[in-house]
């Protein structure tokens, strides 16, 4: 059973829950819940029409270190304590 067919029944069980139910704000409640099946059913429906795929971007080009650039790099200095 596809998602949304699932979600459709869902609805109608809240529906058929709140038809019994005297109270109102229970009635209400099972309503409202009916009405969130309902729109998760049609999102359902819409992704499953949506085909997307993801690729993973390429990683960045490593440039490589210049001359220039590694004559720049500070050196670590040997320091003794006394």
């Amino acid at each position: 059973m596809r998602k949304s067919e699932e979600y459709r029944l869902n609805a109608i069980n809240c529906l058929t829950v709140a038809e019994g139910s005297t109270e109102p704000a229970t009635k209400a409640a099972l309503i409202a819940q009916a009405r969130s099946w309902f729109a998760l059913a049609t999102q359902a429906e819409r992704n499953s029409e949506t085909d997307l795929v993801y690729e993973t971007p390429p990683p960045p080009a490593q440039h490589p270190i210049t001359q220039q650039q590694q004559q720049q790099q500070i050196q670590p200095q040997n320091k003794e304590k006394c």
